[in-house]
């Protein structure tokens, strides 16, 4: 995935204290009058077409959202699903141990002021929070990094279903998740079987998102080849580093295949990805979604005036930026949150894409993202800044 969001080690001193502090600050500031007046709402009325999402990613706590979930027949959420080790499991959010699951609570408190810290804001369980992680020992830290990375990884989706949603009554969303590995060492180590399987998959999810006739899909993910030379190294150590650097390239190149031949293939989707956080070219970190397709757009971070932030990955391939500062966005169970990251800024695009389908519904993947591109305005450096009120308006002119 490509989200920002700082995995911290972290003492249970720190959770039980975590717990007392302010909660964190309002995302609201004189800043955000910058996005918010480039944005439009869609109200719930009947008139107005339902428009498809898929949230492809780590799953969705679907209790947020039960009356923007598209269901099948039997009134059941549209959901498919694979594990770790790339083996289907039809369920919404992951299967979680119990030891963490039980946590969720505290968890969410510090994904909340690491978000902050992030995000330089000095909240006070921010404050607290770096005292407490001044005085947590090795082993601690290396206890809840896997704890809370896992927990990070798990709640992904959900923030990004939130994101995607926000102020378009009409539309729903389609469940296609998928899990990362988690530990360290990591667990799965990877193998030339698993980068089969988790390429066929992608194949498999592909095919379900287009069978349910979704317009949007929102991958705030991207398979980069230094995540599986970092799982080869930890996991791996004693296989020959060109043998590590192969298997890696092999995995990309899979996925990519994969991806791109599908995408080709439903020419009324919208593909929307996620350029990364690495702060490099989006060559030197190659994604496996490092390619072009006319109905497929990379997305990168900008922050709540419009400038460019420094983690954002960029390159050609990347044609069109979105806030990626403090988005705010809720955790499962309802917490809110505010993450920064490519991953926050990409459903702001899929949001937007979704909002124009509301009052031009004929559009193509091709058109929509013309139209996104075409309608942006072009900030200081360089960079096309995401203008959903003129995206929507444009629309609907060339609806009429």
């Amino acid at each position: 995935m490509s989200h920002r969001r700082t995995l911290i080690g972290i003492s249970a001193v720190v959770l039980l204290c975590a717990s007392t502090v302010a909660p964190a600050q309002s995302a609201t500031s004189p800043d955000d009058t910058f996005w918010a007046s480039r944005d439009v709402r869609i109200p719930a009325d009947p008139k107005v077409p339902v428009v498809r999402i898929a949230i492809w990613d780590s799953g969705v706590d679907t209790t947020l959202f039960d009356k923007q979930l598209a269901r099948d027949p039997n009134g059941q959420p549209i959901v498919r699903g694979y594990d770790a080790f790339k083996r289907r499991q039809d369920t919404p959010l992951a299967v979680l141990p119990e030891s963490i699951a039980k946590r969720k609570d505290e968890l969410n408190q510090i994904l909340q002021a690491s978000d902050d810290r992030d995000g330089r804001v000095e909240s006070a369980r921010a404050k607290a929070l770096s005292e407490l992680l001044k005085r947590q020992s090795p082993a601690e830290a290396a206890e809840f990094d896997a704890v809370v990375g896992r927990w990070g990884g798990y709640t992904h989706g959900t923030a990004v279903a939130d994101i995607s949603l926000t102020g378009h009554a009409r539309s729903e969303i389609v469940i296609a998740r998928m899990e990362w590995w988690h530990g360290s060492p990591p667990v799965p180590c990877w193998t030339r079987e698993l980068a089969d399987r988790e390429a066929d998959s992608m194949r498999d999810l592909l095919a379900f998102l287009i069978e349910n006739k979704v317009r949007v899909v929102n991958m705030s993910w991207g398979r980069f080849e230094k995540s599986y030379l970092s799982n080869l190294e930890q996991c791996a150590p004693d296989m020959p580093l060109n043998e590590r650097q192969s298997l890696a390239r092999y995995t990309v190149e899979r996925i990519r295949d994969v991806l791109r031949d599908g995408m080709a293939s439903a020419p009324d989707v919208l593909f929307v990805g996620a350029a990364g956080n690495a702060g490099a070219s989006i060559e030197s970190a190659n994604p496996a979604t490092r390619f072009s397709l006319p109905n497929f757009i990379l997305v990168g971070a900008v922050d709540r005036n419009g400038t460019i932030t420094d983690f954002t990955n960029t390159g050609p391939e990347v044609t069109l930026y979105a806030n990626g500062d403090r988005v705010p966005a809720r955790l499962p169970g309802g917490a809110l949150s505010f993450p920064s990251g490519t991953s926050m800024a990409t459903p702001l695009v899929t949001n937007a894409a979704a909002k124009v389908l509301a009052v031009n519904p004929q559009l193509t993947g091709a058109q929509l993202r013309t139209l996104l591109e075409h309608t942006a305005t072009v900030n200081a450096t360089g960079q096309r800044l995401l203008h959903t009120k003129q995206a929507v308006e444009a629309a609907s002119e060339g609806g009429r």
